[in-house]
């Protein structure tokens, strides 16, 4: 749906030139969103098949130092002849912002929500607003499949006092993981505990709902003794971290099911992005599959021990 003046009726006479492609993406106050640099993608793919020129505007703080995009604040507004705000409210101080930073080029929306009129932008191609909506342009993006990690951490456990590496080992996780070098890039993090508790609708009230979460991870990387055991139970690999000074519940448990269970001193950026690598295997998959049946087979005997424990 085009929304405002006809291309036809506004660039006739004009000879096309540089776009720069714009969008919360590329204000430094902006709140960035999985849709809207995947509608920057559509709107670059758009621009490479009509062979257009163009730049992707985007906030330093949020690209890597070698990415070939431009910063708003330094560009040369006279070399672009269109500004394309991607994505968001056709309306905010951060698009007015880029409107007036851009007196004389035309101001173009795709993928914008109409909520007040169009203005600032001339023209656009809009999925909500006037007249009937259009299909969101995320849809058309292929993405990498990353595996997506829980990630279930200990509170600090008093009763091993001065053992306790807590801050250190957990210090290192989040980083270690959002830095491994994965194929498909990082992997997605899911933060989860195996607390329960009610009145509380973000946090799990009952084991069923905790292992069902388990389930749909790929790999679980956990300080907490039943984080590792539950993910073991359904089969999902662990990268297990004990927290204590030469090893404590966790890494007891570790080798109560065969699965290993790295002490504080073996916490490394290095060794975590190793374990998660192997983790992510079909070794480490089948390995896991083998640990609920072994350990059934080793509490056979459960009711019996009970039983003489009770003095029966």
């Amino acid at each position: 749906m085009s929304t405002g003046p006809t291309p036809t009726e506004s660039t006739s006479a004009r000879t096309p030139g540089r776009v720069l492609v714009t969008g919360w993406f590329s204000v430094p106050d902006g709140e960035i969103t999985a849709g809207d640099l995947l509608a920057r993608d559509a709107a670059v793919a758009d621009l490479q098949a009509l062979g257009r020129p163009f730049d992707v505007a985007m906030t330093r703080t949020f690209v890597p130092h070698d990415d070939p995009s431009v910063d708003l604040a330094r560009v040369d507004a006279d070399a672009y002849d269109v500004v394309l705000w991607v994505c968001g409210p056709a309306r905010g101080r951060q698009l007015q912002r880029v409107a007036d930073g851009f007196p004389a080029a035309r101001l173009l929306g795709v993928d914008v929500s109409v909520v007040d009129g169009l203005a600032p932008l001339h023209a656009a191609l809009a999925r909500d607003g006037d007249g009937e909506p259009r299909p969101d342009t995320s849809l058309l993006v292929e993405v990498p499949d990353v595996p997506v990690v829980g990630v279930c951490l200990a509170h600090a456990q008093h009763e091993y006092g001065p053992r306790q590496r807590h801050e250190l080992v957990h210090d290192l996780v989040l980083p270690a993981l959002a830095s491994a070098p994965l194929a498909g890039g990082p992997p997605a993090l899911v933060p989860f505990d195996t607390r329960l508790a009610t009145g509380e609708p973000h946090v799990p009230s009952t084991p069923a709902q905790v292992e069902s979460l388990l389930r749909r991870l790929d790999v679980v990387v956990t300080s907490r003794l039943h984080g590792l055991v539950l993910a073991l139970k359904n089969g999902v690999p662990v990268v297990g971290l004990d927290p204590v000074d030469g090893g404590a519940k966790v890494a007891a448990q570790g080798r109560a099911l065969g699965w290993p269970v790295l002490l504080p001193h073996e916490v490394t950026t290095a060794r975590l992005q190793e374990q998660l690598a192997w983790a992510l295997s079909d070794d480490a998959r089948a390995a896991a599959a083998q640990v609920l049946p072994a350990a059934r087979a080793a509490l056979a005997g459960s009711a019996q021990e009970l039983g003489a424990l009770l003095g029966r």
